[in-house]
């Protein structure tokens, strides 16, 4: 549905059809377009311009909502199904990557940030692409790959994430960095513990909540390892109210890198099929975290929430 509105409503998440005048500006020079960034609303709202047409069916509303339209409706089959493989080609490639790196420092090396870069590129390039799809693609994890997609699929929604705060683009690469080797410690904790069915003894449940120190104790010994990876390394399984681990640290002490880590760490976890449990719908995954009194961020939650929905107006 095509709706004209205001320059001064115009919200991230939106679809561009038109926008009122010519302008130099290279966003309101573009023929329909998707508002993916705060930044660019704001560019929008104070362009001067009078009104744009925007596209319901694409992307928000003035309420914040798309039309009741089925996913895809406007789009080519045959794109989808290109991109949805290319996607599918890039996990793959990604993680016989990671699980490379992740390999040798079984072994005993280090992690050389030359090695993760390429899993970055990947990752970028993809989320450019059509971040919805490829964030749909990656809840998709058999039982024996578990492990690095769901480090894939936690970097790519910190990198989404991230991007969608207006983040510069080096702090941007650094979280994906973050995101790969979040759980990097896990290494460590025997592989019939990590793939275990049913629930933990309380000797086991220690030894996995054992993972982010034994994680922060290996990049610690890399040389020119960000401050930014170590962090959330270390903390991305702390809560806002203290009561998280493995050091009970409180909201007030974490960076908002490990603020973000934690929401797109547990998105992904309960998203996604592991071994203990079937996925939950992006939804009810949302709905779950909102209502977890005093384990997240909810301002940043909320944002969460609203990148997610501009991801799923791009892929109509």
């Amino acid at each position: 549905m095509l709706k004209r509105i205001e320059a001064s409503q115009v919200r991230a998440g939106m679809f561009i059809e038109a926008v009122e005048g010519a302008w130099n500006d290279p966003l309101l020079g573009r023929h329909r377009f998707l508002v993916r960034r705060e930044s660019d609303a704001q560019r929008l709202r104070g362009s001067g311009v009078a009104g744009v047409v925007i596209n319901t069916a694409k992307g928000v509303d003035t309420n914040g909502l798309r039309s009741n339209v089925p996913a895809y409706a406007s789009e080519d089959p045959r794109a989808v199904e290109a991109q949805t493989k290319a996607a599918r080609e890039t996990i793959q490639k990604s993680a016989e990557q990671l699980e490379d790196v992740f390999s040798k420092i079984q072994g005993g090396a280090g992690v050389a940030i030359d090695d993760i870069a390429p899993v970055i590129s990947g990752l970028s390039t993809s989320l450019d692409e059509n971040p919805a799809i490829f964030l749909s693609v990656t809840r998709l994890k058999s039982k024996d790959e578990t492990t690095f997609v769901h480090s894939l699929s936690v970097s790519a929604l910190m990198i989404h994430f991230s991007r969608y705060l207006d983040f510069d683009e080096e702090t941007v690469r650094v979280l994906g960095i973050a995101g790969l080797l979040h759980d990097v410690g896990k290494v460590e904790i025997p592989h019939e513990i990590l793939a275990k069915e049913g629930k933990l003894d309380d000797e086991e449940m220690q030894l996995i909540r054992s993972h982010p120190e034994l994680g922060h104790a290996i990049l610690k010994r890399q040389a020119g390892m960000p401050d930014i990876v170590l962090d959330v390394c270390l903390n991305h399984h702390e809560r806002i109210d203290g009561r998280g681990y493995p050091n009970m640290v409180p909201g007030s002490k974490l960076s908002t890198y490990a603020k973000l880590a934690a929401i797109c760490d547990v998105y992904d976890a309960i998203t996604s099929i592991r071994p203990y449990k079937q996925p939950w719908s992006p939804a009810d995954a949302l709905k779950w975290m909102l209502s977890r009194e005093g384990h997240f961020d909810i301002k940043l939650l909320k944002r969460f929430a609203l990148c997610l929905s501009v991801a799923s107006a791009h892929k109509a």
